[in-house]
Formats: structure tokens, sequence, C-alpha cells
């Protein structure tokens, strides 16, 4: 076992315990008899079983086989030989059989499977130390590596079949899994929210799902020898993406900052692993993954200290990825649903946490809007607004019946508009000057004074939420004494990048140290920008001469650009 690398000595873990290999002897050539059991291959180099040269021509291998120290118990009839090159196999001098054809050239050569079975015949595997000569070459194997070398198992038929179908039941599951958890994000991405953490967690799956079909093909198909390079090859790579989209799922879900330049990074990262370590794509895979985990940590351990909504899940299961991997080093594919599956749980339970708040706050935006359309409605049928009214409407009917038509036209027009927009998230802002106007023509004939709204650069196709100016000319009426004619101003400014709304109210505050910096409804005009513009909004106000000015400023987005 000391001779074998780790990923190849976990196969002999459990062979029967009184087997035992002698050490490895190798010549370059090629003599039939050296197959032959009596030979005497004193001379012979001592080697390791991966240390054999490759594209070398003809290389003759021998070793011995016993059970238990006397040799006194049989060997078990089956014979397990992994290798990338063609060979002829011998056991005590007789042909067990081939795979491939060995050849002093690569025209020659031609290539066998990387896994082949063998049945030791009745009677050659009885008590007593047996000698295994292998002629082989390896001019096909596609590794670049200057030494190949292959894996020989001694153990039951049954027993190493069941290995291999071992072999090819945990990467089918595995692969199976990560589809259906990728084919799920995708869907998830298609029909309910394009976010775009699920479309790389579905990158994340479908890379690992593909990686595993691989895997588990080799056993279920025994491909050819000169297919295991580029299968190792984009194994290799489908590792390598499917790390740099977990740290880019973790990156961007919690956006982090500078997180294109972290994503950048890591590509030469694992350009150079792979430079560095070109003979053993197993060990490649294992720092590959190890850094996306250790960088996926560092991003989510940030995310933690910033107190963000899913972050200690995936510090978790991040955690403990990196901690089965570092329990078997030396190859990723070994159990590797099992190491990767803690992360992935963490990532998935990261995406539910965050589900799971937007749709509280989905809920909660619904109630506040049935409760902004309610106070828009109840703010503007105020019973004192009404009594005003109607008081005002039976003393110009006996002296102006035409006046009184009028004002029933100008309130029938006003709440006309309010009924029409109660219920909408944003209008035109042309809706909004004609609930605003119809509201001052009702305040003219009431109050006997001319008022009017003036804008200026106003694009009155532009969505805005209802009532939100409205409340301001409400606002000035109350709070402020304007003499003679008064003009509100409404004046708007865009980038592209922000929109600014600057109304001014003409008048003196009535009260002497200014007006309320808040009340029911700046209340309203904030939660009205709140719900359309979370986040992206900001409104200032202060006296100027000769009146009181406020500013409103927002970011428009796809929310605002929906015009219908």
């Amino acid at each position: 076992m000391e001779w074998n690398s780790g990923p190849v000595r976990r196969w002999f873990v459990n062979l029967p315990p009184q087997l035992q290999y002698s050490e490895v002897r190798f010549r370059h050539g090629d003599d039939a008899e050296w197959a032959a059991p009596a030979f005497n291959d004193d001379d012979w180099k001592v080697t390791g079983v991966w240390d054999l040269p490759a594209r070398a021509g003809i290389v003759w291998v021998r070793f011995r086989v016993r059970m238990g120290p006397d040799a006194k118990e049989p060997v078990p009839a089956g014979i397990m030989v992994a290798t990338v090159r063609a060979y002829e196999i011998y056991w005590d001098g007789m042909k067990l059989g081939s795979s491939g054809v060995p050849a002093e050239s690569l025209e020659a050569e031609v290539a066998g499977n990387v896994d082949e079975l063998f049945s030791l015949p009745s009677g050659m595997h009885g008590p007593g130390e047996h000698v295994v000569a292998i002629r082989s070459s390896s001019f096909r194997c596609g590794f670049p590596a200057p030494k190949s070398g292959f894996r020989f198992l001694v153990d039951s038929p049954m027993v190493l079949q069941q290995k291999a179908l071992r072999e090819a039941f945990v990467p089918t599951l595995a692969s199976g899994a990560l589809f259906m958890t990728g084919l799920a994000s995708l869907i998830m991405w298609l029909l309910a929210v394009r976010r775009l953490t699920l479309l790389l967690l579905c990158g994340v799956c479908l890379a690992g799902a593909t990686m595993q079909a691989i895997q588990a093909f080799r056993w279920f198909y025994h491909y050819p020898a000169d297919w295991h390079f580029p299968a190792l090859t984009a194994m290799t790579v489908l590792m390598q993406a499917q790390a740099l989209m977990t740290v880019a799922v973790v990156a961007v879900h919690f956006e982090m900052p500078r997180r294109r330049w972290l994503l950048v990074a890591l590509v030469p990262a694992f350009a150079t692993i792979a430079w560095l370590s070109p003979q053993r794509y197993n060990v490649a895979g294992v720092w590959v993954l190890a850094t996306g985990l250790g960088v996926s940590f560092f991003c989510a351990a940030w995310a933690a200290w910033r107190k963000r909504l899913g972050a200690w899940p995936v510090v978790i299961g991040v955690a403990a990825s990196a901690i089965l991997l570092s329990l078997e080093t030396d190859d990723y594919r070994a159990n590797f649903f099992l190491k990767f599956l803690p992360v992935l749980l963490g990532l998935i339970s990261a995406l539910a946490l965050q589900t799971h708040d937007e749709r509280r706050k989905a809920r909660a935006a619904a109630l506040a809007a049935a409760r902004l359309e309610t106070e828009l409605l109840r703010k503007s049928l105020q019973p004192h607004f009404l009594l005003n009214t109607l008081a005002a409407l039976t003393e110009i009917v006996e002296q102006d019946p035409q006046s009184a038509v009028k004002l029933i036209n100008d309130m029938s027009d006003e709440f006309r508009s309010l009924s029409r927009i109660s219920a909408e998230k944003l209008i035109p802002l042309s809706q909004e000057l004609e609930l605003c106007r119809a509201h001052l023509r009702v305040m003219n004939v009431r109050l006997r004074r001319t008022w009017h709204l003036e804008t200026v650069g106003a694009d009155e196709s532009r969505m805005v939420p209802p009532a939100l100016f409205l409340t301001l000319i409400e606002n000035g009426l109350v709070y402020q004494r304007a003499h003679g004619d008064t003009i509100f101003r409404l004046a708007e400014q865009s980038d592209g990048d922000e929109v600014r709304y600057t109304f001014t109210s003409p008048g003196e505050t009535k009260v002497a140290a200014g007006r309320k910096a808040g009340g029911t409804g700046l209340r309203y005009v904030k939660a009205r920008l709140e719900e359309s513009f979370p986040g992206q909004w900001a409104l200032e106000q202060g006296a100027v001469e000769g009146g009181w000015e406020t500013v409103i400023r927002w970011k428009p987005d796809s929310r605002e650009g929906g015009r219908s």
C-alpha cells in the first residue's frame, strides 16, 4: 500500500487481510520468457506501480501474490486492473487476457479499457505464491506526465464487481440530486423571480452533476483508456467552474463590494493550480475546491459580520464542507457529494431565508398599500372638507346658480379622479395634475379666490405616486396664508439617472416658527415614495423667499417604466 497514492490506496483497504503483495520490479524490452514464474528477476529495477515510464516502448512488470506469510491459503479468483496502459497479463506463466495491444510505437499500439475484470481458472489460485507478469506500453495514454502505472486488485469476483457498482452508484446518485436541484433553480429563475443567485446556483449544480455523471460513466461503460485523460480534464474544468460559481453565489447574494474583481482574480488562481499539478488532476481538483471553499467562507464571514440575513447557514455549510474535504485531501471525486452537500444546503438555506423575508415584506407592502388607499380616500373625503364645501354650495345656490353647478361638476371631477387612482401604485403625471386642478377649482369657488397650478418642464407621461402633489397643495392651503391670486409652481428636472421635482407653495406660514416637520400629509407622501421607490428617494423641504419649497428626488427604474 505504501507504493500507492491516496486515491488508489483506498481500494486496498477492504481487500482480504491475509493478502500480500511483493515489491514490484520492471524492465524495458520484450521477451516471452519473462512471463515464466521460474524466471529470475533479481536484477530488475524495483519501483512503485505508479512509477513506470510512459511512452517508452514495451515494459514488463513482475510481482508476487500470496495469502498469508506461509502462503497456505488459496488466493481469491478475481482480478481487477485499472490503468491507461495497453497490456497483456500473465498469471503463473499463463496468459489471462489483455486490454488493448501493447507495442513499440504509437501507430502499432491499440488502447485498451481503463478498467478490466479477469477471473482465474480453477486450479490456478490455490495455496502458494503466484507470479504476476504484465507486458505493457503507454503511447496512447494521453497524459503528459513522464510516468504512469496501474491498480491491481485481487479479491473474489463478486466483491470486485460490488466495488465497481459502489463506485458507480454514489456518483450516479449525486449527479441525479444535483441535476434536479439545478433544474429546480432554473425553473424558479424562469417562472418565479429573475434573481442572478438562482441562475448561478443552477450553474453550480449542473456543473457538479455533469462532473459526477462523467465519473459514473466510467463504471457503466468501461470506456477506452485514451478517453481517460480528456475525461479527467473535463472534470477538472467543471470543478473549476463549480468552485468559481459557488463563490459567485455567495458574493452576489450578500452583495459583496468589488465582487467582480474577486471573481476575476480567481480565474488565474485556478489556472495556476492546474499548471502546478499537471500530473495529478485529482490533487488539482482538491486545491481548486479548497480555494473556492476558502474564498466562500471569507465572503460568508464578511456577510455574517455585517449581519446579513442567511449568512450563518452559509458559514456553517462552507466550514463543514472544508472539514470533510480535509479528511480526504488526495481526491475530490471520492465521496464528492457528501463533501459538497453542506455548502449546498447552506446556500439553499440562505436563498430560502431571503425568499421568506421578501414574502413577509410583500405582505407588509400589500397591507401598507391598502392603508395608503384608505388614507387617500379618508384624507380627501374628510368631514370638515365636505361640510365646508356643502355650506358654501348652499350659499352659492341662492346667489349664483351657475357657479353652484360648476362647483358640483368640479367636485364630481375630483372624486371621480380619486376613485380611479386610489388603488394604483403609480399614475401618469397628467392624471395627477388633472386631480390637483380639479381640487383647486373647488377651492376657488368655495373660498372665492383664484388658485392656479403652474408646471415647468413637466413630462406628463412620467409615472408618479397618486395624490403626491395634491397632498402638497393641501398642506399649502392649511399651513400658509397667501394674498390675492395664488400660484403653486411645480418644476421637473431629469438627467436620466434621477428625476427631481421642486414644488413651491406661495405665502407666509401661519406659524411663526415655521411649518411642521411632519404630519398626516407628509407621512402619506413619504409612505407613497417608499412604496414606489424603496430606498431610492429623498425629500427635502424648507422656507424660501415668498413661500415654502419641497424638493422630491427619486431614481426611475423598471417600476416607473411600467406605464400601463
